[in-house]
């Protein structure tokens, strides 16, 4: 193999006899980049320069500097997940609660939109020398429909073939039957480096010892409690409107936008530049300042903060019943510890297996026939 350090030299040569692109004309001839594709690709020059040429195009076509979820400003709370705070490392932390979510039928277009809007976000919230994010996956209310295999090959997708080596961790909480068979089906498919980031937590003192090891005790104790309060049924006014502050004068309440230093350092000045600049009303497009894009948090917590009523959307008879049945599959196993899957990283081989997690999927959701392993590490 050629010198590491003439490889990057020679992929940095090639890459810069293409057009820059409009919103980030330093992106594709950074070191950061090219050692990042480099080392998803093994350090094999030819394969790096095309796939990120792929990406350098793909950036170009989607604008995702640009990119809002509009999905979220239709239906407020149309996805949960959301950025925190920020691991000991530094790295963006990332929740998701499928029970806070205003709908149970997501597509692979409304998840890939929501995030790659959330993740180019956290990746302005990153020091220098931070490349990589955590994923908290509240797995409480999920159900097939709103997370199945299509979907999560679609993700993980653009995640592998154009973010690349960005992928810290992803914690699992709560992971019921449905999670199991959908992971089943879309590990196959994701490089064993990525398979191994995957970490299946259920118990207490398993959680709080992950929890102990990746966070500050700040939002261990934030994670806990938002946790805690997302499995209460019916789910409070405040866990559903989780872009909304604590009401005046509720003291030392939860915060469900997220941690507290995440809150005074990105919520809080986010919500004065709003009240300075009036043309705030604007969602993405409108969020450059200086010739910057500027942090933007949840599409419906930058609602809230620009001084918009957002209110919650009332669930269907049909969506109550789906994410209750859910709910009762998951704890039914937990009480009765029948097929229990053991704490641990999920990318082992045998960690789901034999586990009676196999799901009947429908056609419509499950992995498209024509749909190719991915190669590179996400």
């Amino acid at each position: 193999m050629a010198d590491k350090s003439e490889m990057i030299r020679e992929l940095k040569e090639r890459v810069a006899q293409l057009e820059p692109l409009e919103d980030e004309p330093d992106f594709f001839t950074s070191e950061e980049t090219i050692i990042r594709y480099l080392k998803s690709r093994d350090w094999k020059l030819e394969e790096a320069e095309r796939m990120l040429m792929d990406t350098v195009e793909y950036r170009r076509r989607t604008r995702p500097l640009r990119l809002d979820c509009s999905f979220c400003h239709s239906r407020p709370g149309f996805h949960s997940m959301r950025q925190v705070g920020h691991d000991e490392a530094g790295r963006p932390v990332m929740y998701a609660n499928f029970a806070q979510a205003s709908t149970h039928r997501n597509s692979a277009e409304d998840a890939v939109c929501h995030v790659t809007y959330l993740i180019e976000n956290a990746k302005r919230s990153m020091a220098l020398g931070i490349s990589t994010w955590v994923f908290v996956m509240d797995c409480t209310g999920m159900t097939l429909s709103s997370c199945n295999p299509k979907l999560a090959y679609a993700v993980s997708n653009v995640l592998s073939n154009h973010y690349p080596e960005h992928l810290g961790t992803v914690i699992c909480l709560n992971h019921s039957p449905v999670f199991h068979g959908v992971w089943k089906a879309i590990k196959q498919f994701v490089p064993p480096q990525t398979a191994a980031k995957v970490k299946l937590v259920r118990s207490k003192a398993k959680i709080a010892e992950v929890f102990s090891k990746h966070f500050s005790p700040e939002l261990a104790a934030w994670l806990k409690e938002e946790i805690a309060l997302n499995k209460q049924k019916p789910l409070s006014k405040e866990q559903l409107e989780f872009w909304n502050p604590p009401s005046t004068g509720s003291g030392k309440a939860h915060d469900p936008r997220g941690c507290p230093t995440y809150v005074s350092e990105y919520l809080e000045p986010f919500k004065r530049e709003c009240g300075k600049q009036r043309n705030c009303d604007g969602h993405a497009e409108g969020d450059v300042t200086s010739g910057e894009f500027r942090y933007l948090p949840h599409p419906n917590v930058a609602d809230c903060l620009r001084g918009h009523v957002v209110r919650a959307v009332a669930l269907t008879p049909e969506e109550k019943r789906e994410r209750e049945h859910a709910q009762e599959v998951v704890e039914a196993k937990s009480r009765d510890g029948g097929g229990e899957v053991e704490d641990g990283e999920v990318g082992t081989e045998g960690a789901i297996g034999g586990n009676g997690c196999d799901l009947d999927i429908p056609s419509d959701l499950q992995i498209p026939p024509t749909a190719r392993p991915l190669t590179a590490p996400s």
